[in-house]
């Protein structure tokens, strides 16, 4: 699977965990191939992120609702991978 296909398919699949039947998704995807950029902007009307931890989400098994383990299945390791690959490719997550 090609980095830019990979990176979406985490973000997306922790979107839509996370977010109920009826609330929303949209994705962004822009280019800046002068720079060797890709962008991808993600957004749902889910239950959110507390502010509180936010600063641990990208660790490895992390998870802010532990209670939702086994309901929404995944390991805790999504964002984190995806957080290395940004990262070895010198690129930025937030």
């Amino acid at each position: 699977m090609e980095i830019k296909q990979q990176l979406l398919t985490i973000f997306l699949d922790n979107a839509l965990k996370y977010t109920k039947t009826g609330d929303r998704i949209s994705l962004g995807v822009s280019t800046n191939e002068a720079r060797h950029q890709v962008l991808f902007t993600i957004r749902d009307t889910g239950s959110g992120i507390p502010e509180q931890e936010i600063a641990h989400i990208f660790a490895r098994f992390y998870r802010v609702e532990k209670g939702r383990t086994r309901q929404s299945g995944g390991s805790g390791l999504g964002l984190s991978i995806a957080r290395s690959i940004v990262q070895a490719y010198k690129g930025q997550i937030k």
